[in-house]
């Protein structure tokens, strides 16, 4: 799946939630042992500077209130056919 974070337009291809949020922690400014510690710094960010409140206890809560709150767009990439 493609997943695209509307505001960055930053996109990546993922196989799974937990593998979005992973590529997430690793883009982000701070570091983080898990996605957990990520998923909860992030979500307090989201609270105190743009009162936007997302799930933390998992990766698929998470993903789901960022596309709830339109901060993520989530696709099936096209796939291209050619002749070989």
């Amino acid at each position: 799946m493609k997943y695209t974070l509307v505001n960055r337009k930053k996109s990546t291809l993922a196989k799974s939630n937990e593998e979005f949020v992973t590529w997430m922690r690793k883009s982000d400014l701070q570091s983080f042992e898990n996605n957990h510690d990520f998923m909860e710094a992030y979500s307090h960010r989201k609270s105190t500077f743009e009162k936007i409140e997302l799930r933390f206890a998992t990766e698929d809560e998470f993903v789901e209130d960022l596309q709830k709150n339109d901060m993520l767009k989530i696709e099936t990439p096209e796939r291209k056919w050619g002749i070989f």
